[in-house]
């Protein structure tokens, strides 16, 4: 019995090998992407890792740290690299984007249901 806890504690990841697996793989897919497709050609693995993790509502330090990098490393790659620049750049549009939707869909859709009850009265009531 104690054999077989053993065994099943050794069997557990560490955060540190999960981590570098999911960089190898960034990496892999890197340099695959005549398959995959690629999002932000010409830039590093981790380049576009940090710009998935802020798109995905990471903020500069948190993208950071789980880079395992200084916290200022998006400035600094932002100052210092143009394509990243402007990769940064289309994702803080999109991310704008995204949350001007999350605004305006539910606008439109008491809108539209205030529209369709409105209608539904008429059609119940040609006097209206």
């Amino acid at each position: 019995m104690q054999n077989q806890l053993a065994t099943k504690q050794e069997s557990y990841l560490t955060t540190d090998q999960i981590q570098k697996s999911v960089m190898n793989l960034m990496q892999a897919l890197h340099k695959r992407n005549d398959i995959f497709g690629n999002p932000y050609p010409g830039l590093s693995a981790e380049k576009q890792t940090a710009l998935v993790l802020i798109k995905s509502g990471y903020s500069y330090r948190e993208t950071a740290k789980e880079l395992k990098k200084n916290h200022t490393i998006i400035t600094q790659w932002s100052k210092n690299d143009p394509k990243f620049k402007q990769a940064l750049e289309q994702v803080k549009t999109d991310i704008q984007e995204s949350i001007r939707m999350k605004t305006i869909l539910p606008q439109l859709s008491y809108e539209e249901m205030t529209s369709t009850s409105q209608m539904n009265e008429e059609l119940e009531d040609p006097s209206l």
